[in-house]
């Protein structure tokens, strides 16, 4: 699937900014499954110096420093991708959820390194005995591992309320489960959390949902806005294998990737310092577009 891609965020402050610096996780990257043919970036103010970087996790970064005074910040990105994740193999034949987990452990020597980091607790994912008991439910004794996660995907987006708005990314991630209800970030700390919990490696994915435009395609939770899913360490074979408790799907052609970590923090499209400002308000447009 080919798609053209925008997403626009602007910052309107009550009074003015003498000066910001900005770090963006706003480039598309490519991998095994995703190609991106074009992507440019716009600001306005111009910053006065403007870098690009590659973070821990291979991710794309722009850092910004805008030295004029300003009461507004306009950041764009437009882009081409072309996408089709790779079929996982059959659930069924994954191994055992606990045979990954052995792996991961590697009695002090896991295999693979990259995976095993995913593992342990992260600032926005802690560790929480009440979401290990949710996830026991789906890593039942010598269940193969897509099938288990494939099967928490499958509770949770049957399980919580979509309602933008009932949380923001401070509110705890034990608040998160008890009130059942949140938006996609929320929706993919809590299967991360429940697979972490039982020694799966499991990462925080950004990105983007395709924009629906006609009543006969299926609505998707979290189209118009950043996206947020799962990856989840099912072996060597399988590999990573994206997961959208969101919507209970497997990512193939619905999905674009921005970037990954451990949770939210790591990716946050934007964050930064301001000098001045006072009060401020945000608002974030973006379209997914097929062309096919």
């Amino acid at each position: 699937m080919h798609y053209l891609l925008s997403h626009r965020t602007s910052y309107s402050y009550a009074s003015t900014v003498d000066s910001a610096e900005h770090i963006a996780h706003l480039r598309a990257r490519p991998f095994a499954g995703q190609k991106v043919t074009s992507i440019g970036i716009t600001t306005d103010p111009q910053p006065a110096l403007a870098i690009q970087h590659v973070d821990h996790f291979g991710n794309l970064i722009d850092i910004y420093r805008l030295d004029k005074p300003h009461t507004r910040f306009d950041i764009e990105v437009r882009a081409e991708v072309e996408v089709h994740f790779p079929d996982p193999p059959p659930a069924a034949e994954t191994p055992r959820w606990e045979d990954v987990r052995a792996a991961l452990i590697g009695g002090g020597f896991p295999a693979p390194i990259e995976a095993s980091e995913f593992v342990y607790e992260s600032p926005l994912v802690p560790f929480d005995a009440t979401l290990r008991e949710y996830g026991a439910k789906s890593f039942t004794p010598g269940r193969p591992i897509l099938e288990a996660a494939s099967d928490l995907k499958k509770r949770i987006r049957n399980d919580f309320e979509y309602h933008p708005g009932s949380t923001d990314i401070s509110t705890p991630l034990a608040e998160v489960f008890s009130g059942k209800a949140g938006v996609c970030q929320d929706f993919a700390h809590v299967m991360i959390a429940a697979c972490r919990t039982h020694g799966i490696a499991a990462g925080y994915v950004s990105g983007y949902i395709r924009t629906v435009h006609s009543k006969e395609e299926a609505a998707l939770r979290g189209a118009d806005a950043s996206h947020a899913w799962v990856a989840v360490w099912c072996g060597d074979k399988a590999g990573w294998v994206h997961l959208d408790p969101t919507n209970d799907l497997i990512a193939k052609e619905d999905h674009v990737a921005v970037a990954w970590g451990r949770d939210f923090s790591d990716v946050s499209p934007l964050r930064g310092v301001i000098l001045g400002g006072g009060k401020h308000s945000y608002g974030v447009a973006v379209t997914l577009v097929p062309t096919g």
